[in-house]
């Protein structure tokens, strides 16, 4: 294996990936719990793989076979993986090979080889004897497992380190026959290995579904086993190894993840800083300004909002033309909702849901200013544990509208107080 190649393959684009993400947009597109991965690897042959003994030999010996990753060649393999939450992932890589050689047999000459007839000058002019060629069969297979924990970076959104444990197992085999009158049976090896390591490395999230990524062995242990047989009959010869690698077997990876991550979201996710600093931010202005929640990123309460009329919290929910699914940021207000209902055990909300008038008939947004009120009140009780009875859920009848100015009306008002 070149390994100042593969070394070479491996680090340079994550050093331009890591400048270009530095750069880069505030789109996440780092995957999240349930989505899967499926990568191209290019990496050392992690197969097992043995030749049995010709036939006809004085003498015979085995070895174990190397299991040094320098000693490879490198293999484009493949490897899956499943995000059983945001930051730990479940990894599956393997292959299988079977190879069949059909054998023919020797075709004898006029030279009394048995008899040690080999002068080379008595010969000239005879026939050579041709020996049998053998029917042989080679099967192996590895399989890999992996556990990785993901990090997220602050200042880089879609580059991903991660620390992680790899265990596989790998086995090969070979036979061979040879279609001679005194040849004495099949010759038969067979090896395995096992094999554990650390795993460190980095994934970048380029796009909603692609990434690339690179991965070094800090540690790796590989034990392998060879045995020979080489004729029925015949005791079977073993050997052993035990492999120590340090900074082991360097591999790329070009990916697809597919979940539905992929239609991206604002950097500001459920686990990043940015999120809870703006949180931390509505829990001071709720308790230092108790009547009325500030809404942040998004529009809306402006000088004709009618104030608060009595002690508590109040919240709007807003929402995109025709939708009534929460979004991520709306859903602050909700949890600052709750988190007054859990600190006043006496309190009680009135969500009340809205659609504006300018797009729709009254039936459609009739409906519409429903499903929204709906959809936040079973958010506070489904998510955030509120009981349904303290819970009081109205909408939109005749046309009204909470805010003179039309395009806020798209609008749940969650109003709680004692």
């Amino acid at each position: 294996m070149n390994i100042k190649k593969l070394l070479l393959l491996a680090v340079m684009p994550m050093i331009g990936l890591t400048v270009n993400a530095q750069e880069g947009s505030k789109v996440d597109f780092t995957p999240k719990k349930g989505d899967v991965t499926l990568a191209f690897t290019l990496g050392y042959n992690s197969y097992a793989s043995v030749e049995a003994a010709p036939l006809f030999q004085s003498f015979y010996f085995t070895e174990a076979q190397s299991t040094n990753w320098s000693d490879k060649k490198l293999m484009v393999g493949f490897e899956a993986g499943w995000f059983v939450a945001d930051l730990w992932k479940l990894s599956l890589g393997g292959g299988l090979n079977f190879t069949n050689n059909p054998g023919h047999p020797g075709v004898p000459g006029t030279i009394d080889a048995v008899n040690g007839d080999y002068d080379v000058y008595e010969n000239m002019g005879e026939l050579p004897n041709l020996v049998a060629v053998a029917d042989a069969r080679s099967f192996s297979y590895n399989v890999a497992l992996g556990l990785d924990r993901y990090f997220k970076l602050k200042n880089v959104t879609n580059l991903m380190p991660y620390l992680g444990v790899r265990g596989g197992y790998a086995y090969g085999q070979n036979v061979k026959a040879y279609d001679e009158p005194y040849a004495m049976g099949k010759s038969t090896a067979e090896t395995f290995n096992i094999r554990g390591a650390v795993a460190f490395g980095l994934d970048y999230y380029i796009l909603p579904g692609f990434y690339l990524g690179a991965q070094i062995e800090p540690f790796a242990y590989t034990y392998n086993r060879t045995s020979q047989r080489v004729q029925d009959g015949i005791e079977t010869m073993k050997a052993n190894s035990h492999n120590f690698s340090f900074l082991a077997a360097p591999t790329i990876k070009i990916g697809l993840k597919l979940g539905k991550s992929n239609s991206g979201k604002n950097a500001y996710g459920d686990n990043s800083d940015e999120l809870n600093r703006i949180t931390n931010e509505l829990r001071a202005i709720r308790e230092n300004q108790p009547k009325e929640i500030i809404h942040v990123d998004t529009v809306r309460v402006k000088e004709d909002c009618p104030p608060a009329t009595t002690e508590g919290l109040r919240a709007h929910v807003t929402f995109t033309i025709g939708q009534s699914r929460v979004t991520e940021l709306e859903e602050m207000n909700i949890m600052a909702i709750s988190e007054y209902l859990q600190k006043n055990p006496n309190a009680k909300a009135v969500v009340y849901g809205y659609a504006d008038n300018g797009t729709g008939n009254d039936e459609i947004n009739h409906r519409l200013a429903k499903q929204r009120a709906d959809a936040v009140a079973q958010m506070l009780q489904s998510k955030y544990g509120v009981s349904a009875n303290r819970i009081e859920v109205k909408s939109m009848q005749n046309r009204e509208q909470a805010f003179e100015t039309n395009n806020w009306n798209r609008v749940v008002v969650v109003t709680a107080n004692n």
